[in-house]
């Protein structure tokens, strides 16, 4: 992935805000917020719903937010999830760092019946300690990634996987068009303390070539309050560059957990099953302290950072779900999350203002889920696949009188198709100037 460098003078950080309603101790009538969501009308749980739903057909532990060692700012994104509808569970493990205007990612997938099980890869019953976990920390294989597709295979090269002291993988390769496009890992074996050797044999073909890489995420904590001392700790082999990431991390929830949509069921479903409907939650506030190993190089690092539950009915790959969302934890204790959704075919446009929702968090816990504009502005940053995404949005909630602006802090923060970035908001809420951190999510 190509990358570039995304500085904005003041001035033109500014400019966006410069006449808007609401902006500067103008505009609005009034500073009184509606009534907030009852909490009698939240219809989550906790510790129950902090577990594993069986029977769920997707459900995710998606840790996001910003991360700082002295003046050295990082982003990051350690997500395990289920996706059991489609046979699979999968990680994705990404850092930014700002200084470097770096950006290290992998995604990992996990396949039955020796790399996950729907049922048991996350603990289902809230008597027990709380876990997640893909991926072995000891045995150090993973997953292998084609590195060169090769051409003229008219069947399937035998998969070997030979050194790295283990024994028992088994993997096959999937061919497409005369290429290797993909290489399942069925079995990762045992007792394999470093890189296996991978090797394509037969097939008819040539050229094919692929690597083993490590990779895995652990999250667990105590049954009493699984939202407090939770451990994640988690191994990406950057895909670009082949550097390893390590993160060591403690987080603790401070104050009531945010519930989505102010009930934590998303409004727009039928039912009141998993099978149905979508739940959500977050941990909005989460004290984090711990370690982040750049192939070597470790830094001590601390922050507030964010943590999405989410479970249930999300899509189908004949109609996938496409969105773009801005989260924000400001300087006056408030926490919201933005979102729009997309039809088939649609696609944001810049500087076209679009239609949204936002929870809307105070410092003191009450929730509001309220409507909203966002409209991507100023610069705009294309991956190598080809897809444009938005460096900046600005997001107007008029029952706050708050107009904000996101700012992503590196361009290229695009893998497997999603864009996740570290990012920073400002602009005014309630009439009074506000600061903070953000995320800005977009699949399109």
């Amino acid at each position: 992935m190509r990358r570039r460098r995304f500085m904005l003078a003041a001035s033109a950080l500014a400019a966006p805000f410069a006449g808007l309603p609401g902006c500067g101790g103008g505009g609005g009538s009034d500073n009184n917020p509606p009534a907030p969501v009852p909490p009698s009308d939240v219809v989550l749980t906790l510790p129950k719903d902090m577990y594993l739903h069986l029977g769920a057909p997707t459900e995710w532990w998606w840790h996001i937010g910003t991360l700082r060692a002295g003046n050295r700012t990082f982003g990051f994104e350690i997500n395990a999830a289920s996706f059991a509808k489609d046979g699979l569970g999968f990680s994705q493990i990404m850092l930014s760092d700002v200084a470097t205007q770096s950006h290290y990612q992998r995604t990992a997938p996990f396949f039955p019946p020796f790399l996950y099980n729907p049922e048991t890869w996350a603990e289902s019953s809230p008597s027990k300690p709380w876990y997640a976990r893909l991926g072995d920390a000891d045995n150090v294989l993973s997953g292998i990634e084609v590195t060169e597709g090769g051409n003229g295979y008219a069947t399937p090269p035998l998969v070997l996987v030979t050194g790295g002291g283990g024994i028992g993988a088994l993997a096959a390769a999937v061919v497409d068009g005369g290429r290797v496009t993909t290489i399942l890992l069925v079995s990762p074996g045992i007792g394999y303390t470093s890189t296996p050797t991978v090797t394509l044999v037969g097939g008819g073909g040539s050229g094919a070539s692929a690597k083993a890489y490590h990779s895995y995420v652990h999250m667990s904590a105590a049954a009493s309050d699984p939202t407090k001392n939770m451990k994640v700790k988690a191994l990406l082999v950057d895909q670009a560059t082949g550097k390893p990431i390590t993160f060591d991390l403690t987080l603790s929830q401070q104050g009531r957990p945010f519930f989505v949509w102010g009930t934590g069921i998303n409004p727009d479903g039928e039912g009141s099953t998993v099978q149905t409907r979508n739940y959500y939650f977050s941990l909005n506030r989460l004290a984090a302290s711990g370690t982040i190993d750049i192939a070597g190089e470790k830094h001590s690092v601390s922050g507030v950072t964010w943590m999405d539950h989410e479970y249930g009915a999300f899509g189908t790959s004949a109609n996938p779900v496409k969105w773009f969302l801005q989260d924000m934890q400001l300087d006056n204790g408030v926490c919201i999350s933005n979102y729009a959704t997309l039809a088939q075919g649609q696609a944001p446009k810049l500087d076209v203002r679009t239609a949204s929702q936002c929870t809307v968090q105070n410092a003191e816990g009450d929730i509001w889920f309220v409507d909203s504009f966002v409209t991507p502005i100023g610069s705009t940053w294309t991956s190598e696949s080809g897809t444009t995404y938005f460096l900046q949005f600005r997001v107007e909630i008029p029952s706050f009188n708050a107009t904000l602006l996101v700012t992503s802090l590196v361009p290229n923060q695009a893998f497997n198709g999603v864009y996740e970035g570290v990012a920073n908001a400002r602009g005014t809420f309630q009439f009074r100037d506000v600061s903070g951190t953000a995320w800005n999510e977009q699949a399109l």
